[in-house]
C-alpha cells in the first residue's frame, strides 16, 4: 500500500527542516548570531592586552594571572577563526586582523567610557562621578576652593580623588581612566591640555637638632657642604636644576620617595631637605622646622590641571575644570 499524500508531505517538510538546521550549524557566525554567541568580556581582555603591549604587562596591570589571559585570547581567536597576534622570542605583535580588531575595540571602549557622561548630559541636574588624580601631599588653597565651590553648586556629583605619581597621572588621563589630573609636568604630552593652577615653592628646611636651625643664609652655595635628605624620583626638575647649580646634595644623609617621611627625617635632624612651603607651614609655625634660605632664592615648580581634550563628553568634568580655572592662583 502506498503512503498517503499528506504523510509524504509531512516527511518531506521534516527532512527540509533537518537539512536547513544542519546547514545553519555549519555556516560561519555572522550578524546577530555572532553577537549573541560572543562573550563580550573576551573583547575587553583583548583590548587590555593590546593597551599593555603584551600578556605579561596586562596581567600585572589587571592583577590577573597570565594563563587566564592567554586562554581568553585563545578563545577569542577560535571564535573568530583567525590569529590576532604573534607571541614568541621576537616579542608581542598584532597580525593584520588583530590590528583591525584592536581599532574596533578602541572605538567600543571609548563609547562605553562615554556612557556615564552621556547619561549625565541627558539630565538637567548634573550627576555622576568625576575622578581626580593628584600627586601626594599637594597643598594649596586653589585646589580646595575649586572642589568646594563645585560641590556647593553640584552636590549630586560624586568627586573621587586618588593619589599617585605624575607619570601615572599622565597615562591615566590618556587612557580616560580619570578625568582630571593635578601635577607638575616633567614633560608635556601634546595630546593633553595643561592649565597652570599655581606655583609650588620649595624651601630648604632643617629641624631643631640641626646646627643651622634658626639661621638665614643669603647664598645657596652655603648649603653645598650640608648633608641632604632627598625626596626621590618625584623631585621636580626645577628643584633638581637648582641643587645642581649650587652643588647641593653631594652628601646624601637620607632618602624617601614620600614627602611625609622625608619631613620626618628632617625633623629628626638627619639633614637639610627641600620641601613645599605649604606642606611644611605647620611645622614652621610650631617652631619644629626653620627655612634656611632668604625668601626669593627658592626654586618653584609649576602645578597644572591636566585634562584630555579628545576624551568623551563629560559635563561634570568640564564644569569642574571651569571651577579650577576660576580658583587658579595668579603667579
Amino acid at each position: 500500500m502506498s503512503a498517503r499524500p499528506s504523510a509524504r508531505r509531512g516527511s518531506e517538510t521534516a527532512s527540509r527542516r533537518r537539512r536547513k538546521s544542519s546547514s545553519a550549524e555549519t555556516q560561519p557566525l555572522t550578524g546577530q548570531r555572532f553577537a549573541r554567541s560572543l562573550d563580550w568580556n573576551l573583547l575587553k581582555t583583548f583590548h587590555e592586552i593590546v593597551q599593555a603591549d603584551g600578556i605579561s604587562e596586562a596581567a600585572r596591570r589587571t592583577s590577573r594571572k597570565q594563563p587566564a589571559l592567554s586562554m581568553a585570547l585563545q578563545r577569542l581567536e577560535e571564535h573568530l577563526e583567525t590569529t590576532l597576534c604573534r607571541r614568541g622570542p621576537g616579542g608581542f605583535s598584532l597580525t593584520h586582523e588583530g590590528e583591525a580588531l584592536a581599532s574596533l575595540c578602541e572605538t567600543v571602549y571609548g563609547s562605553v567610557q562615554g556612557i556615564p557622561g552621556d547619561l549625565a548630559h541627558m539630565s538637567s541636574e548634573l550627576r555622576g562621578r568625576v575622578r581626580i588624580q593628584l600627586i601626594s601631599n599637594l597643598v594649596d588653597r586653589s585646589i580646595d576652593r575649586a572642589i568646594e565651590s563645585f560641590h556647593r553648586a553640584h552636590g549630586q556629583v560624586e568627586v573621587f580623588v586618588s593619589v599617585t605619581t605624575w607619570d601615572v597621572i599622565k597615562r591615566s588621563i590618556l587612557l580616560n581612566e580619570v578625568e582630571i589630573g593635578i601635577a607638575p609636568a616633567q614633560d608635556k604630552d601634546p595630546r593633553l591640555r595643561y592649565e597652570l593652577l599655581f606655583q609650588e615653592i620649595y624651601r630648604a628646611y632643617c629641624g631643631r637638632a640641626h646646627p643651622l636651625f634658626g639661621r638665614t643664609l643669603d647664598d645657596p652655595k652655603a648649603l653645598a657642604a650640608e648633608a641632604i635628605v632627598l625626596t626621590g624620583a618625584d623631585e621636580p626638575d626645577e628643584l633638581t636644576r637648582f641643587r645642581m647649580r649650587y652643588n647641593i646634595g653631594r652628601h646624601v644623609a637620607g632618602l624617601s620617595e614620600h614627602l611625609e617621611e622625608a619631613k620626618r627625617l628632617t625633623l629628626l635632624g638627619v639633614g637639610v631637605c627641600f620641601l613645599p612651603e605649604s606642606f611644611a607651614a605647620r611645622e614652621v609655625a610650631e617652631g619644629k622646622l626653620t627655612p634656611l634660605l632668604a625668601r626669593g632664592r627658592d626654586p618653584a615648580s609649576d602645578i597644572f590641571v591636566i585634562s584630555n581634550p579628545d576624551a568623551p563628553t563629560h559635563r561634570a568634568r568640564d564644569t569642574l575644570l571651569d571651577h579650577f580655572r576660576q580658583a587658579a592662583r595668579p603667579t
